[in-house]
């Protein structure tokens, strides 16, 4: 069996944040990483690395999300689909934050309202479709839809809990998306619903992240047969365009291996690091590494080294790059002279030498 782990925000962003670093313990891991190869490229978001798993051919993500929206009412037809999540813009020290819908607590009445006008305003060129109070779509009518690349902007999740930075694309269909999205935000800065959230305290809605923009396609069986495990929509929408197995993320490593799949090729998304990393919360970071490494790491380490996994890959993306690791079983066994390979590097030590680099 192969497997890859996705985990991003393996690494917490901040080399020098000493507290943040202190008292981790996670022998299996740095064992694993000390052991692998590592592989170094520009950053990704998490949901760009998940389609990436299947190949190198750019993929839709927005509409792979909503395709793997489980009791959801409409599906990805034809048409230009995009993620089109709430947000709050807040001002912090002079800068503008981007925090997701999580900081929103939005009420239904408050989404069907909020849908409605929008939909009433740009009826004919876009349609908004909230599935959840955090996940919206939009399937854009206009003309130079079709010609819009699917990174004009990142997945919010890599924009979460960070200054604003929008790009200046060079192309036309994507400073239209740009300039679509500054109109939504004047739109909704007047709104009923948000004037109501104001007088009771609450942050408004007043964005919407507008990515993953693109049409699916044909379905294409995938190079390679897999599975996939996640409680996300987008990798599950990835495994059924793919034609893959998709299944609930397990408890443990140990849950997977006794489950016996008999897929070659398998893909676990572990997404346990990424809220407190874009919340700052170097505490709940560390609790969850801990909790990676009893319920993950170590199995998988122990699971590698007796020969019931053929190779192990963790792709993480972090601010110091898209890393990926790749271990063997007779890497981390490591034979007689094992010994050689000295003491781990600590966690805090490899973030120090990837920022210096």
């Amino acid at each position: 069996m192969r497997l890859t782990l996705l985990v991003p925000e393996l690494l917490w962003p901040e080399p020098e944040d000493d507290l943040a670093w202190q008292a981790l313990d996670c022998p299996a891991l740095d064992t694993l990483l000390q052991r692998s190869e590592l592989q170094r490229r520009p950053a990704l978001a998490a949901e760009a690395q998940a389609a990436r798993w299947l190949g190198p051919t750019p993929q839709p993500l927005g509409a792979l999300r909503l395709l793997g929206e489980d009791g959801a009412a409409l599906a990805p037809d034809a048409g230009v689909w995009l993620c089109a999540d709430p947000i709050h813009l807040r001002l912090h020290q002079e800068e503008i934050i981007v925090a997701d819908s999580r900081e929103l607590d939005l009420e239904a009445a408050e989404v069907e309202t909020l849908a409605a006008s929008l939909n009433a305003h740009y009826a004919g060129e876009a349609s908004f479709h909230p599935v959840t109070a955090s996940r919206w779509y939009v399937r854009l009518e206009t003309p130079w839809a079709a010609e819009l690349p699917g990174d004009t902007l990142p997945p919010l999740s890599a924009a979460a809990g960070r200054r604003l930075n929008l790009p200046t694309p060079a192309d036309l269909p994507s400073r239209r998306l740009l300039a679509l999205m500054n109109e939504i935000q004047m739109l909704l800065h007047s709104h009923p619903v948000n004037e109501a959230r104001g007088e009771r305290g609450l942050p408004a809605v007043n964005g919407l992240w507008l990515w993953g923009a693109g049409s699916l396609g044909p379905a294409a069986a995938a190079p390679e047969a897999g599975a996939i495990w996640s409680n996300q929509p987008l990798p599950r929408g990835l495994a059924r365009a793919a034609g893959l197995q998709h299944h609930p993320l397990p408890a443990s490593a140990h849950s997977l291996l006794q489950a016996g799949p008999a897929e070659e090729r398998h893909l676990v998304c572990l997404d346990d690091l990424l809220q407190a990393a874009q919340d700052q919360d170097a505490q709940a970071w560390r609790d969850a590494l801990a909790d990676l490494e009893n319920r993950w790491f170590a199995p998988l380490k122990t699971a590698l080294a007796r020969g019931r996994l053929s190779q192990l890959e963790v792709v993480a993306g972090t601010s110091y790059g898209d890393l990926t690791w790749q271990a063997s079983p007779r890497q981390i066994k490591g034979g007689l002279f094992s010994f050689l390979a000295g003491k781990p590097e600590a966690l805090q030590q490899l973030a120090r030498r990837l920022a210096a680099a």
